[in-house]
């Protein structure tokens, strides 16, 4: 085809579409010439111009209930203030008009209309909206809304009859340029009449089905689509779920709505698309009778319980292989939704996922107590930060309508507020490239133009967000707002009450979605699920696990319903919320431990005791006296006060035990001990002393008398030394019973965490005070054996040398195995109680059998015959000679050194030994 022939077909398509376009607009010409006929409309009440003003405010109007008789009347008409309609027409001012019929109790969904209005023709000083290529050329609007009557107190037929009957007749009247949609259920009768009048109506109506059936080109939708409500909740499980064949999905809906039926069915539907297979849908008829008794099932209690159990049985459990049911339920009334919830609560229903179409509603209002991590959808949250040239958000706009009306609007306000808002927008986007653009003449012969310029508009800034249409001539330049009632983020339980926070659109979300809810989760270790909690607290989703009672346990988070019992005398301090049972291992002393170091004492004691009395009963005795008496009873009292030590030594504490006496034990042992030992051994080296004494008198021929109290200061400044020692270690650095953990041990079998500890006597410096006991006492020791063994002459059976060097032995012998032990044992505190009371005990009765078992036998025995106590003390070979001779040179003799019987103060001794003599 030529050039020349392929621009006049162009130009034959141009001018034919124009024609057609030209015939639309005559076409809509005459019908609304028509319109104008009164004759249409007979029922001249219902007629536009013979509409009264209504005598109720629009909050009035929207509080009505269902029995309030409204007539139909003209609530609002809004236009352009007459001082500025003449000073905008000398600016190129156009203005279009816009209808509308409500019932009364819509007041937000007609409200919001006349906010936009009024914005839009006060601005740029009460000119309008600017329009045009050159801006300079002004758009306003008037609005008139009618009320149809109170759609509650008349039949259906009867409002439908109304609301028609009133549009057509505004139609031939104000040949409007749009129609402001209704909502809701009677949305419905706005659309024959926008398609028959060819005039454009923007509906507030979500479910898809109102702009696929019934319907026409003139029908657009300025909500977002309803069936995505549930969505977002759908997307933040799917996200969750591991394993889709396995997760419960249970929907309840009405199936008179077309609003309930499709949202909850969305979901349904695509459940099934993301391989969800254990999906099912529950519809049912609110305003039927199931059982015939003359109660609607949507007021039928039992008949709801009844859905209930369908979608969660009762008795259902679930773990991670299974998860808890996921929840959709598209109800209307507060019985419904209650009744449900409570039973599902009786079922001991953990769901993972509830989302209801009450949660964003005025039940919400109403009950918010039951509503945490309940989730819902809507049009519009408060949280979206969509703005326009009028107000930041969408809150701002409905805080300037609730001053402005006296009510607080919900969000149906800010879809009729964008209606105008598109009305607005598409003329200003139609007109936008010409210089002198007439809007008066492009509506009255461009309809069809403008119709399919709506049909392509995108505005990207609005209250609503992104708008812009699909095939089906509704808004789809969003998602609908996701919504979960949670803690705002920032805020603890403790601190904030629950809200209705937005989760998607992403871009706007306040928080993220919380799947699934708390209730659905294992509850953590030391936790259980409590059923009490189920069934009783306000709010099915919240979390149900309590704290493992005392003295029970759960090692790992699970849904169980109980703990288990602490085990083998574990458990839990006495505390609730363990996750193990604890059993402390003290180390303490068994008893049978003890009462072995009470009988090594009372051994001792006994001994002591005994022997002391032995003691006095032979003081007379020859064996006794030289064994000087005084000393010997010294023995008895020393061994004594040492073996009462293992008192102390026996005084424990465990962990959750006062230490006060036990600290007070552990002051009283260093005191006992070195006094008893040194009563002992200071004793025995003043007994030995004396000894020494009365020998080297004799040797050297001197008669000196030398008695027990000439070395009594011996005693007495050992037990003074030993005393200053341990009072300053008890003024400065005293013992006090303390306790190191020496490990921890976990029986995950038996589930007992076992804390293992060693106690003892224990100060900063107990090293340096003991090395210097220690030192002071080897003193001693070494001393008194050095005596002793210079009295290796004396015999056997008026000295002790023999036996204290062999008690000395077997002291020394018992701190030789003693120390290693005690340093070998460690943190045993058994096998250290042993060692100690060894050392203790056995020492002081070696002593004790050392020193008096001789002298009883000696003393039972009696001298050999013809042998008298003088000659029996002497080991003449055992003594050097001492040496006697002139001054003079004079030769000198050597004769025996002779101890006298004087000399060891024998006399009564001898005495008693002569009267045995003539008694034979």
């Amino acid at each position: 085809m030529r050039g020349p022939d392929i621009g006049l077909v162009l130009l034959l398509a141009v001018g034919a579409i124009l024609f057609n376009l030209d015939q639309a607009g005559a076409t809509r010409r005459n019908i609304l010439e028509e319109a104008s006929n009164p004759a249409i409309n007979l029922n001249s009440t219902l007629q536009y111009d013979y509409l009264p003003i209504c005598n109720l405010t629009t909050k009035q109007l929207g509080e009505s209930d269902s029995t309030a008789i409204i007539e139909p009347c003209i609530l609002h008409d809004v236009f352009p203030a007459p001082n500025n309609i003449t000073e905008a027409q000398h600016n190129h001012s156009s203005i279009i008009t816009v209808v509308g019929v409500f019932p009364s109790h819509y007041p937000q969904h007609r409200d919001g209309a006349v906010v936009a209005v009024q914005k839009i023709n006060e601005d740029n000083h009460g000119r309008g909206a600017k329009i045009g290529f050159n801006g300079d050329h002004f758009l306003q609007f008037r609005l008139v809304i009618a009320i149809a009557g109170n759609s509650q107190h008349m039949s259906p037929e009867t409002y439908a009859k109304n609301h028609e009957c009133i549009l057509e007749s505004m139609i031939g009247s104000l040949k409007p340029q749009y129609i402001m949609g209704s909502s809701s259920f009677v949305a419905k009768h706005d659309k024959r009449i926008a398609g028959e009048y060819q005039t454009i109506v923007l509906s507030q109506v979500g479910p898809d089905v109102f702009y696929t059936q019934d319907s026409n080109d003139y029908v657009f939708g300025v909500h977002i689509r309803s069936e995505t409500y549930g969505i977002p909740a759908f997307q933040a499980l799917k996200f969750s779920v591991e394993d889709r064949t396995k997760q419960k999905i249970r929907i309840l809906h009405r199936d008179r709505s077309e609003f309930f039926n499709s949202t909850c069915l969305e979901i349904y539907k695509h459940a099934l698309q993301d391989g969800f297979t254990d999906a099912v849908a529950i519809s049912y008829n609110p305003e039927g009778d199931h059982d015939d008794n003359g109660v609607q099932n949507q007021h039928d209690v039992a008949f709801l319980r009844a859905l209930a159990d369908d979608m969660c049985p009762p008795n259902q459990t679930a773990s991670n292989d299974d998860p808890q049911t996921a929840i959709w339920a598209c109800v209307l009334t507060d019985l419904e939704t209650n009744t449900v919830l409570d039973r599902w609560k009786e079922n001991g229903c953990r769901p993972s996922s509830l989302w209801l179409t009450t949660a964003s509603w005025a039940y919400a209002e109403r009950f918010p107590e039951r509503l945490p991590y309940t989730q819902s959808g809507g049009q519009w949250h408060k949280a979206m930060m969509y703005s326009d040239e009028y107000f930041p958000n969408g809150q701002a706009m409905l805080d300037y309508l609730e001053s402005w009306f006296g009510y607080a609007p919900a969000y149906g306000a800010l879809g009729a507020y964008h209606a105008i808002y598109l009305m607005y927008k598409n003329t200003a986007s139609f007109v936008k490239t010409k210089d002198f653009p007439n809007v008066h003449d492009i509506y009255q012969n461009q309809y069809e133009e403008i119709r399919r310029h709506l049909l392509g508009l995108s505005v990207r800034r609005s209250l609503y967000g992104l708008t812009s249409f699909d095939e089906n001539q509704r808004n789809i330049g969003r998602g609908s707002a996701g919504m979960q009632w949670g803690i705002p983020f920032g805020s603890s339980t403790n601190e904030t009450e629950m809200e209705l926070l937005l989760v998607s659109p992403i871009d706007q979300a306040e928080v993220a979605v919380e799947v699934p809810a708390p209730t659905a989760l294992d509850c953590l270790a030391s936790y259980f699920v409590n059923q009490s909690a189920i069934a009783e607290e306000s709010s099915i989703l919240t979390d149900k696990c309590s704290p493992c009672p005392v003295d029970t346990y759960r090692m790992v988070g699970m849904s169980s319903y109980e703990c288990q019992p602490c085990k083998d005398g574990s458990g839990t301090d006495a505390s609730a919320g363990a996750a193990i049972c604890h059993q402390v291992e003290d180390n303490l002393i068994p008893r049978g431990l003890l009462a072995f170091g009470y009988c090594i004492m009372s051994l001792s004691l006994c001994c002591s005791l005994g022997f002391g009395v032995w003691t006095v009963i032979h003081r007379h005795d020859a064996v006794v006296k030289i064994g000087q008496i005084e000393f010997l009873l010294l023995i008895c009292l020393g061994s004594m006060i040492s073996s009462s030590s293992i008192i102390p030594l026996s005084i424990q504490a465990g962990t959750k035990d006062n230490t006060s006496a036990a600290s007070a034990a552990c002051i009283t042992i260093p005191w006992l001990y070195s006094t008893g030992w040194i009563t002992q051994y200071a004793s025995l080296f003043a007994k030995s002393y004396r000894m020494f004494q009365m020998v080297q008198n004799s040797t050297a021929m001197r008669r000196t008398s030398v008695t027990a109290w000439d070395v009594a200061y011996l005693v007495l400044g050992c037990l003074v030394i030993n005393w200053a020692v341990l009072t300053a270690w008890t003024a400065v650095d005293p013992l006090t019973w303390t306790r190191d953990d020496v490990g921890t041990t976990v029986d995950e079998e038996a589930g007992i965490m076992t804390t293992e500890s060693v106690a003892g006597c224990s100060s900063d410096n107990m090293g340096a005070w003991l090395g210097s006991l220690l030192s002071f006492h080897l003193t001693i020791m070494i001393a008194t054996n050095m005596l002793l063994w210079k009295l290796r002459g004396v015999r056997d059976r008026y000295q002790e040398s023999k036996y204290i060097t062999l008690a000395s032995l077997f002291a020394f012998e018992f701190l030789l195995l003693g120390v290693p032990i005690l340093i070998a044992v460690g943190d045993s505190s058994e096998a250290r109680h042993i060692a100690l009371v060894c050392i203790i005990g056995l020492t002081d009765l070696g002593v004790l059998l050392f020193v008096f078992v001789p002298k009883i036998r000696y003393q039972q025995k009696g001298l050999p015959a013809g042998m008298t106590v003088g000659k029996s003390i002497l080991k003449s070979s055992h003594f050097k000679p001492a040496l006697r001779g002139s001054n003079n040179g004079e030769s000198t003799t050597r004769r025996p050194a002779v101890l006298t019987e004087s000399d060891l103060e024998l006399k009564p001794a001898l005495q008693e030994e002569g009267e045995q003599k003539t008694q034979l």
